[in-house]
Order: structure tokens, then C-alpha cells, then sequence
């Protein structure tokens, strides 16, 4: 909670010392989870998930190749299983899907390298950190939870400039520091792990300074 805290405080004070171009971006997250049972290995949830992405953010101390950028958001991580299952009265096989959400609130800071490819667009990637916190969960006891999910962001993407409006489109990996859950000492085998989570946004921005 510190950590967050902190976070939002400098989040605020570079809006106004620093803020020159507020950014605006939403769409997909792609992700899925490797949840085994502690008495066997296999995975349930390890299907890919959609949810959705949106954050507000600042972009500033803006150079022509370099610039740093901080936003608050939400997105929705988890995983789907899909299991065959026969129907005796039918003779016939089907299918059972099920999806576990999980809802966080992320904030992040990141370093921005950026290329002018036209007088218009700039093509950019940009690496930096993010503190992820879970504040709703559909459909699983995650026992051993941790509440907060540290790690980094890395991405890229490009950006159009029509005055002081910015129009964009981007891709972000998030990459995790630890489990976010874990079984008891007596079930250590097991554990709970977002994989491969992915963002694509497009994002719209205006200059102020």
C-alpha cells in the first residue's frame, strides 16, 4: 500500500510539474493462468483469456527521442479451461468452458525511446515498472493471495500528431515478479501464475504544453 501511496503522490507531482501531453488509452488484455491441483501437475486455465485495458496517464519531460511516461489504470488478467465431456442420453460429445477474472488496478512508470519516422509519426518502445494491485476475483479461492503483483511493462507502438492532439496504437507485455498465490507449506507444489499477459490499446492524447 506504501508503494502505492508513493506512487501517486509522484504521479501528481509530475502532472503538474512536468505534465505536457495527457494520454487516454484503452482495449484488449490477452492472458492466461498455470493453476495445477498440489496432488498432480496438470494445468487448469491455461487457455487464453480476453479482458480489457484502460488508463489515463501523463507523458512528459518530452524530448524528440526520449520521454517519460506515468499512468494509472485497470485490467482484467485470468484464464479459461475447456474440458470435452459426453452426454450419455445423446451419445454425443461436448464441451464445458469456465473463466476465472481477475481485476487490478495497475500503476506504471516508463522510459520512452522514440524514432521520428515522418514529421507525424514517431514509432517508440518503452520499458519500465508497474505495481498491479487485485481488488476483485471471479470464480476462484486464492488462498495464500498476494494482494499486490509487482513486475515490469515493456512495449512499443506508434504515434500520429495532428496539432496538439496525439493518436496511437500500442502493445505492452506485463511480466511478473512472483506467484500471485500460493498453496500452504503442506501443499507447496502448487501455485497460481499470470503468463504471457498482453495488452493492445489505442490511445488518444492532447498536448499542453
Amino acid at each position: 500500500m506504501k508503494k502505492a501511496i508513493l506512487l501517486t503522490v509522484l504521479f501528481t507531482i509530475a502532472f503538474f510539474a512536468f505534465g505536457q501531453t495527457v494520454i487516454i488509452q484503452g482495449g484488449t488484455s490477452i492472458s492466461k493462468l498455470e493453476y495445477t491441483w498440489p496432488w498432480n501437475n496438470d494445468p487448469l486455465f491455461e487457455h487464453k483469456l480476453i479482458g480489457y485495458s484502460i488508463f489515463a496517464g501523463i507523458e512528459y519531460l518530452d524530448k524528440r527521442y526520449f520521454s517519460l511516461s506515468s499512468n494509472i489504470g485497470m485490467i482484467r488478467k485470468g484464464g479459461k479451461i475447456e474440458i470435452t465431456a459426453y452426454d450419455n442420453e445423446s451419445n454425443t460429445y461436448f464441451k464445458l468452458i469456465d473463466k476465472v477474472y481477475l481485476d487490478y488496478v495497475s500503476i506504471n512508470t516508463t522510459i520512452n525511446s522514440k524514432y521520428p519516422i515522418t514529421k507525424t509519426v514517431t514509432a517508440f518502445i518503452s520499458f519500465g515498472h508497474r505495481l498491479d494491485y487485485i481488488y476483485k476475483v471471479y470464480h476462484l479461492d486464492l488462498r495464500g493471495m498476494k494482494r499486490f503483483a509487482p513486475g515490469l511493462i515493456m512495449g512499443g507502438g506508434l504515434k500520429y500528431e495532428i496539432s496538439n492532439v496525439q493518436l496511437g496504437l500500442r502493445a505492452d507485455y506485463y511480466l511478473d515478479f512472483s506467484k500471485i498465490a500460493g498453496w500452504t507449506k503442506e501443499r507447496i507444489r502448487s501455485g497460481v501464475v499470470p503468463l504471457n499477459t498482453y495488452t493492445v490499446n489505442l490511445s488518444i492524447g492532447y498536448r499542453i504544453k
